[in-house]
């Protein structure tokens, strides 16, 4: 019982580095990027994962995806506006995995990942 205690702790420490590195290379991902908000949920299109900045809701995050995606270029420069705002989206090379990013034009710090 006590090994199991052991390698339960072992394996939820593991968890808590590779959390915690991932959302530290979510931000580290772009220039002049606020701290992600998190996961906001997946794109009504491909199920992609959605995440977005401290200054974006979830609820916005989501209609960009969407709205990016719908626009149907993936892997293309496009403009997408929501709530008011234009919002420019395109494909980055990740490590190792592409993902789309969206970039409100009135702010930097506020985006959107979309991720596989």
């Amino acid at each position: 019982m006590q090994s199991f205690k052991g390698a339960l702790r072992a394996g939820l420490a593991v968890v808590a580095v590779l959390g915690v590195s991932a959302l530290t290379a979510l931000s580290a991902s772009g220039s002049a990027d606020a701290a992600p908000r998190g996961y906001c949920g997946s794109d009504s299109v491909y199920g992609l994962a959605v995440f977005g900045s401290a200054g974006t809701s979830c609820s916005t995050a989501l209609e960009v995806a969407n709205a990016y995606r719908a626009h149907g270029s993936s892997g293309s420069p496009a403009t997408v506006r929501v709530g008011g705002i234009v919002w420019r989206c395109q494909e980055y090379q990740g490590d190792p995995n592409p993902f789309d990013r969206c970039v409100a034009t009135a702010g930097p710090s506020r985006w959107v990942e979309l991720t596989s």
